[in-house]
């Protein structure tokens, strides 16, 4: 796929030289099923020079001039976006491939449809939003909604179902199947697919330390991973081995020993979810239930708590202050070990990646493990709190012109957007083996959204990162659910009472 990927880029430079637990068992089994065949429902790969151009079933139409505006959150602070979305307007080509794929493509639909389009930033998109709907002001097409702010802007009734816009169709490769597990009684409000980069960039992913590996003379994963090998109890054999006190001081607790395995509080979340598991699932009537205490998922928590749960060799990188250093937060720890060839493996989103383009030491990039052997896929859970995705508020002026413009730049960012991230970001600026562009396939060919990660219902999202906490070393999963089960239930009810009387 990569050959034929670099194919198209080449012929695509060419060119530009010439002219981006509530439930019972019965319940819970029946629903995991449902959830389950959500879940291996692949996103779109990007397109391929063997692949026939697909195009969308669009009216033609002029729309003299109208300016498409997106509302968008003004990020300021973090690692995991810019100030603002790269994927949706640019200015001018500038030689850097997310930028000028956009712009191309953009001309395209400009061209095409005779309008312009426009990005408006907030800092807070949902208050920005909030007012237009309820001043009946139709000056957004389209929101870009920061993950945090889903819930609150979907169950505060601002956004339409996509069924109400006619030139949508989600059975085209541009539009990404997995966000459909979000729905609620069988009503969507969010899109996700090639039009954005922001779900890339939020799907969780491993990096690992290629001289580090070798030095201790570590075969590289990736037969592993191709064979369906690769689990957590794999991965835990590898890392307990790479750990040394090498500062010398008899233990290991200091930001200079080398560490087999560096990880944040949302890591125990990624490996639930890699697992095959999650916080809420949903039953055949598209009803979310809490699922983290069935049976199989406590057995996924106990395997993942057993790779974590080990400060002899995995360092959760907001724990030790770095010695001797200037550093201050947690990511410039896990930056600087990583690059100073003393962490072998780091979990990571794909945002991140873009920290280590000028590393000195190679690295290779893998998927979260497997529960065990017999779980038939790997799953990639895209982060609830990073990740941006679409929606079109209620009060929009033109159904029919705001579906016609999103479907249109969807389907040319397959052949646009896609290639110059999936490809030249990723593939060639930042990752350095052909056998990383083969794990980017399967990363994002298995991504999956945690309905209860992404409603967080009764802030069980912060409540499980602060439980899950390695220094804190707690695996009372029972103890956690009877204090958070309560609240949880009563938020997914109350929800689902909210989606029930949603136009």
């Amino acid at each position: 796929m990569k050959k034929i990927i670099t194919l198209l880029l080449i012929t695509a430079f060419m060119t530009m030289a010439l002219i981006s637990c509530g439930e019972d068992s019965t319940n819970a089994d029946n629903a995991n099923e449902a959830n389950t065949q959500n879940i291996e429902e692949s996103p779109p790969e990007s397109a391929t020079a063997s692949e026939k151009r697909i195009e969308p079933d669009l009216p033609d139409a002029n729309y003299e001039g109208y300016v498409f505006t997106f509302l968008t959150h003004l990020y300021e602070g973090g690692d995991w976006v810019n100030p603002t979305p790269l994927e949706l307007t640019s200015e001018e080509e500038d030689g850097q491939p997310i930028n000028d794929a956009v712009y191309r493509r953009n001309m395209t639909i400009k061209e095409r449809y005779n309008i312009d389009i426009k990005m408006m930033p907030e800092r807070d998109e949902r208050a920005a939003l909030r007012r237009a709907v309820t001043a009946g002001d139709s000056i957004y097409d389209a929101v870009l909604i920061y993950g945090d702010h889903i819930s609150a802007i979907i169950t505060g009734d601002l956004l339409l179902d996509i069924s109400e816009l006619p030139y949508i169709d989600l059975e085209k490769p541009w539009w990404d199947p997995a966000v459909n597990s979000l729905s609620i009684v069988n009503k969507n409000y969010l899109l996700a697919g090639d039009l954005l980069i922001l779900d890339n960039e939020a799907t969780n992913a491993l990096l690992f330390n290629k001289k580090l590996k070798a030095d201790l003379s570590l075969e590289l994963p990736y037969n592993l991973v191709k064979e369906g090998k690769w689990t957590m109890d794999a991965m835990h054999n590898i890392i307990r081995h790479a750990a040394a006190d090498l500062n010398g001081d008899g233990q290991m607790s200091a930001f200079e020993d080398r560490w087999g395995f560096t990880v944040f509080a949302d890591t125990l979340h990624a490996l639930l979810v890699s697992g095959g598991g999650a916080l809420a699932a949903k039953n055949a009537d598209d009803i979310p239930f809490i699922d983290f205490t069935s049976p199989r998922n406590l057995s996924v928590l106990d395997r993942a708590m057993n790779l974590l749960y080990n400060p002899e060799y995995v360092l959760f990188a907001r724990n030790i202050p770095p010695i001797g250093r200037q550093a201050e937060t947690g990511l410039e720890v896990y930056k600087a070990g990583f690059e100073e060839d003393r962490i072998l493996y780091l979990w990571a989103r794909m945002r991140v990646i873009e920290l280590f383009r000028g590393m000195d030491s190679d690295f290779g990039i893998v998927p979260l493990p497997k529960y065990d052997e017999t779980q038939e896929n790997y799953y990639s859970v895209v982060n609830p709190f990073t990740v941006g995705l679409l929606g079109v508020p209620k009060n929009v002026e033109n159904f029919e012109r705001t579906s016609v413009i999103l479907e249109a730049l969807a389907a040319e960012s397959r052949y646009t957007l896609q290639p110059a991230y999936y490809d030249v970001v990723l593939q060639r600026k930042y990752t350095r083996d052909e056998e990383s562009g083969e794990m980017l396939d399967i990363i994002f060919g298995s991504r999956v959204y945690d309905i209860g990660g992404t409603y967080s219902f009764g802030n069980i999202f912060r409540d499980f990162l602060d439980f899950a906490t390695p220094t804190n070393n707690d695996r009372n999963i029972a103890s956690f659910y009877e204090r958070r089960s309560a609240a949880m239930q009563t938020a997914i009810d109350r929800v689902v009472d909210i989606f029930e009387t949603m136009d």
